[in-house]
């Protein structure tokens, strides 16, 4: 990345501190386990709270890696940092991460999770991370709005087409690879608006497998 696009990363990344979605509140946050493995069916602001970001609407599978799926997607703005908490086996951990925009002010923002070697693993998904994804409108100047989940969701999938094929991407996936029902795991369907905070997330994930 160039000084100059650094720059602007990290002056985008000050602006939504300053002025971002904030505080939001959601019912039906909790830790979801699955394949031995838990995770928030949310991000947070900030460790151990429950003032949600956004639902976990990505899931990429199969060799996934947070640098491989960033390295991928190739989307290069950063934001500010938002939580959620993994367990892989050695415990509940709190993560953070800035994620990646597709450009500036009025971007799509998605944020991936893993634990410190920057993946998950279980059987059905073998190497996998999580992920959010929210529209981010007029970041930069008026009046900013966030959220939108299932445009955003599309838009990294139509994104992960380009990079590893149509066949890679199950867009709004009614079940996980070994048959378990979507829906009730995640258990993140959310309508509701917040301030300037839009959920919009009907609850079934999109899974993208990574070579």
């Amino acid at each position: 990345m160039s000084r100059i696009a650094l720059a602007l990363s990290a002056l985008v990344s000050g602006l939504a501190l300053a002025t971002g979605a904030g505080a939001a509140t959601a019912p039906n946050f909790h830790l979801v386990s699955y394949g031995g493995d838990r995770w928030t069916n949310y991000d947070v602001t900030a460790p151990n709270t429950q003032s949600v970001d956004w639902p976990v609407d990505l899931v990429f599978l199969g060799n996934a890696t947070k640098s491989k799926v960033y390295n991928g997607l190739l989307w290069i703005w950063g934001g500010s940092t938002i939580y959620a908490r993994v367990d892989d086996g050695s415990g509940l951990t709190w993560v953070g991460t800035g994620g990646r925009k597709n450009t500036l002010c009025t971007d799509t923002h998605y944020r991936l999770y893993a634990d410190a070697d920057g993946f998950l693993s279980n059987l059905p998904l073998g190497r996998y991370v999580i992920g959010t994804a929210h529209l981010d409108r007029n970041e930069c100047f008026g009046t900013s709005t966030f959220g939108f989940n299932e445009t955003a969701e599309a838009n990294v999938a139509a994104r992960a087409r380009a990079v590893w094929g149509a066949a890679a991407v199950q867009e709004d996936a009614q079940f996980m690879p070994d048959g378990t029902p979507t829906l009730g795991l995640f258990d993140n369907v959310n309508w509701a608006t917040q301030g300037n905070h839009h959920f919009e997330n009907d609850g079934l994930p999109t899974l993208i497998r990574v070579p």
